[in-house]
C-alpha cells in the first residue's frame, strides 16, 4: 500500500492500525451499551447489536456464497451460538454495574480460560508455560478486582467473569468449525441464530425506545460491525501472536471514555492488573503459535520422509 510521497506502509502496521481501530470501537460500543442500559433492557440492546450486523453480513455472505446448510457440524454451531451468545448477554448486563474498562477487559480474560477448558472436555495436554501463563493472567485478575470489588457489587463481576468463560466455550467451537467452514458462515450463522433467539425469549420486558435511545442502540450495532470489520482486516495481515498486545489499546481507551462520560478514574490497581492480563494473554498466543509452528514442522518432516522412502523403493525397481 502506497500514498503520495512515496510512503510504503508494510502488512504489520497495517495490522496494528486495524487492531487499534477494533479495540478502540470495542470501547465504543461498550459506552453506548452503558448509555443505553438506563433505559433499555439489555436482551434489547443486544438485539440491535445483532440485527445491524446481520443486516451487513447477509448480502456479503450471500455474495460469497458461503451459506451452507448441510455443514454437519450442528454440535459445535449450537456451542459457538449459544455460548457466544449467552457471553454477550452477561457482558452487557455487567455495564450496568461495572466501569467500561473492566468489563472490556474482563473479556480479554477469555483465552486465559481456553486451556482449562480444552483439557476438561477434550483431555487436550497443555504445557507447563502455558499454566504459568494462565495463573500469571488470573494474579493479574485478582489484582485489579482488588480494588474494583469495594465499590461494586459481586453480581455484576460475577456477570463479566462468566461472559469471558462463556466467551471462552465460543472460541472452542469456532475453533472446531473453523477446521471446514469460512469464517463468514461462522459469523452469519451467530447473527441469524441471535436474531431469532433473543425476541423469542426476552422481548416480554422490551420497551419502545425513544429516537435518542434508537440512536445509542445503533450506534452499538455499528461499532460492534465495525470491531468485526476491522479485526478480520488486522487478521488478513498478520497473525495473533503480532498484534495481541495491542488490545491493551482497548482498555486505554475504556478508561478514558470511562473518565469522560462518567467522571471515574482507574485506580493504579487495575492498571498493574491489566498490563498483567494483557501480557498473560500474549504470551499464552505466543506459546500457542509455536506450537503451531512446531506441529507443521513435523507434519513436513513426515511427509518429507515418505516422499524419500517411496522415490527410493522407485529407483530400487528401476535398479533392476
Amino acid at each position: 500500500m502506497s500514498f503520495t510521497g512515496g510512503i510504503k506502509i508494510s502488512d504489520y502496521s497495517k495490522a496494528v492500525f486495524f487492531v487499534i481501530i477494533a479495540y478502540i470501537s470495542i470501547a465504543m460500543m461498550s459506552v453506548f451499551v452503558k448509555l443505553s442500559s438506563d433505559q433499555i433492557p439489555s436482551g434489547e440492546i443486544l438485539f440491535f447489536r445483532f440485527f445491524i450486523g446481520l443486516v451487513f453480513i447477509t448480502p456479503l455472505a450471500m455474495k460469497n456464497k458461503s451459506i451452507n446448510l448441510k455443514s454437519g457440524r450442528g454440535k459445535y454451531f449450537t456451542l459457538r451460538n449459544i455460548a457466544g451468545l449467552l457471553s454477550m448477554l452477561l457482558m452487557f448486563y455487567s455495564l450496568n454495574g461495572l466501569p467500561v474498562s473492566v468489563s472490556v477487559l474482563l473479556m480479554n480474560t477469555s483465552s486465559l480460560l481456553v486451556p482449562l477448558f480444552l483439557l476438561l472436555f477434550y483431555r487436550e495436554r497443555t504445557s507447563l508455560p502455558v499454566w504459568a501463563c494462565t495463573a500469571a493472567g488470573f494474579t493479574g485478575v485478582y489484582i485489579m478486582l482488588s480494588a474494583s470489588s469495594q465499590t461494586v457489587p459481586a453480581t455484576y463481576l460475577l456477570a463479566g467473569l462468566s461472559a469471558a468463560a462463556l466467551a471462552a466455550l465460543a472460541y472452542i467451537g469456532i475453533k472446531q468449525l473453523s477446521r471446514n467452514i469460512s469464517a463468514t458462515e461462522i459469523v452469519f450463522y451467530f447473527h441469524l441464530t441471535s436474531s431469532i433467539i433473543l425476541p423469542i425469549f426476552l422481548a416480554y420486558n422490551w420497551v419502545l425506545p425513544s429516537w435518542f435511545d434508537l440512536f445509542l442502540l445503533v450506534m452499538v450495532g455499528i461499532f460492534g460491525l465495525i470491531f468485526q470489520v476491522f479485526m478480520t482486516k488486522a487478521l488478513t495481515y498478520s497473525d495473533m501472536t503480532a498484534i495481541t498486545p495491542f488490545i491493551f489499546t482497548g482498555v486505554i481507551a475504556s478508561g478514558f471514555f470511562d473518565w469522560i462520560f462518567w467522571q471515574n478514574i482507574s485506580s493504579v490497581s487495575f492498571w498493574v492488573g491489566a498490563f498483567v492480563i494483557v501480557t498473560s494473554v500474549s504470551m499464552l498466543v505466543r506459546l500457542k503459535n509455536q506450537k503451531k509452528n512446531l506441529d507443521n514442522t513435523h507434519m513436513q518432516t513426515i511427509c518429507t520422509t515418505v516422499i524419500f522412502h517411496k522415490m527410493k523403493a522407485l529407483l530400487n525397481k528401476s535398479s533392476f
